[in-house]
């Protein structure tokens, strides 16, 4: 509680009686310093009832134009504070906009209706609540400023979702695979038709049936029957640094893969995965609220388990198969050329002896590989993966530090029919990256 000018003025007055009264020993200007210290604190009494009243008496009716929206969607706010005010006191009311959100029209100050009209654009995704109600409470003599942080003054909370500017890469939209029988609307190019949601593309708004209905519609286009994608995301290892900004970007593009697939899909299989950890695996049904509990998740995650140049049981026992030559690292390759090398020898007695020792070796190794016991990892992504029939994955990842967890996902997936896209963020993608990422065996690499 502060003082305003005038009450300033009056403690000033009674501080220059009070010395007036005490150096000229004057009775009644200490009886006026008295008096006016009483009135202000009595006045201040008052004020702090009318305080405590005032607040226990605010009512928020706060509507917006869509709780669901883009990042970067205009979005129309309607606020009525209601209250009870004593005559003789003063109440200036501001709505707290949301974190991240900008305002781009009206003002969310007091009127004198205690109605609120503006315009505000969030800029960062995720679920933000308004901030409440910031009231000031003043009176000829005091003025204080309180913040009603309280459950009904923050509501409705604004679920911002990501702007679908990441389109899959690896998905046909028309698929050979899909039939008519998915929906009975005529066209051949269409599935179906859903609500208009801000921020969606204009150009797939139907306008025939939006001025039917009296409601804007958007058409759903044809892709492949199998709509429901598996998503693996790779968090970054919160004890080694990484790019900030390459990990924002890689959020914003899964996050918006999942947004785009909310609808068209009945539940979308999400795979959350930190180097050779496996985070959680869950399908997200078509509930933006699945997507914000999704979002929350994507930060940074300790890594437990590490992988070094690991290799699966089946590529290695590809690589020192006696078929391929013996063995040799590269598939065979190495070994295969040294016994071209070793018939082209002068000495022509090389060559039975090298074959030998490429037998013995292919026959410890094949006892060594009898014995191996798949990691934790391996173990994991085959429960994980095994009840799943999608054809396509998505991996987004920052590819950063060893790529075993990678290439062992991506032999998972592939022997069991999934061709795997990788994404990745451009500032992650440098030419060592692209090295790694071509000794494994993704269907397609995209930048995003």
């Amino acid at each position: 509680m502060d003082l305003t000018r005038c009450g300033q003025g009056m403690v000033l007055l009674a501080l220059v009686l009070a010395f007036f009264a005490f150096l000229f020993d004057d009775i009644p200007a200490a009886l006026a310093a008295g008096a006016l210290v009483f009135f202000l604190a009595a006045r201040s009494a008052v004020f702090l009832s009318v305080l405590s009243s005032t607040v226990v008496s605010i009512a928020v009716t706060r509507t917006v134009s869509s709780r669901y929206i883009r990042r970067g969607t205009a979005v129309e706010v309607t606020t009525w504070i209601g209250h009870a005010l004593r005559p003789s006191f003063s109440l200036h009311l501001t709505d707290l906009l949301p974190d991240g959100a900008a305002l781009i029209g009206g003002s969310p100050a007091d009127v004198s209706d205690s109605t609120l009209h503006y315009t505000l654009a969030p800029l960062s995704i995720g679920e933000h609540p308004f901030g409440g109600i910031r009231l000031t409470l003043s009176d000829p003599f005091f003025t204080t400023t309180l913040t009603d942080r309280r459950a009904e003054s923050t509501e409705p909370s604004l679920t911002v979702l990501p702007a679908s500017d990441y389109a899959l890469s690896g998905k046909d939209l028309y698929g050979e695979s899909e039939s008519q029988t998915i929906s009975p609307i005529p066209s051949p190019g269409i599935r179906s038709f859903r609500e208009y949601l801000p921020g969606d593309d204009p150009r797939k708004i139907d306008w025939k049936l939006s001025a039917k209905h009296d409601t804007l519609y958007v058409r759903e286009y044809m892709g492949r029957s199998d709509t429901a994608q598996l998503l693996i995301i790779d968090l970054p290892d919160a004890s080694v640094p990484f790019s900030t900004k390459a990990f924002t970007r890689l959020k914003e593009a899964a996050v918006a893969a999942i947004a785009t697939q909310l609808f068209p899909s009945p539940g979308i299989p999400v795979l959350l995965i930190s180097g050779a950890n496996l985070i959680s695996f869950s399908p997200v049904e078509s509930d933006p609220e699945k997507v914000i509990t999704l979002m929350r998740q994507l930060s940074p995650a300790p890594r437990l388990h590490h992988l070094y140049r690991h290799a699966s049981t089946p590529s290695l026992r590809r690589r020192y198969s006696p078929r391929n030559g013996g063995t040799g690292m590269n598939n065979g390759r190495e070994f295969t050329g040294f016994r071209e090398r070793s018939r082209e020898s002068k000495n022509p007695g090389t060559a039975p002896a090298e074959e030998e020792f490429a037998r013995t070796l292919a026959a410890v190794t094949g006892s060594f590989l009898s014995r191996r016991t798949p990691t934790t990892y391996e173990a994991q992504l085959a429960r994980a993966l095994h009840p799943l029939s999608t054809t396509t994955a998505h991996l987004f990842s920052l590819a950063e530090g060893d790529e075993s967890h990678l290439r062992l996902l991506a032999e998972q997936a592939t022997l069991r029919g999934m061709a795997v896209h990788l994404h990745i963020p451009e500032e992650s993608y440098d030419l060592p990256t692209r090295a790694k990422m071509g000794r494994c065996s993704f269907a397609s690499v995209e930048v995003v």
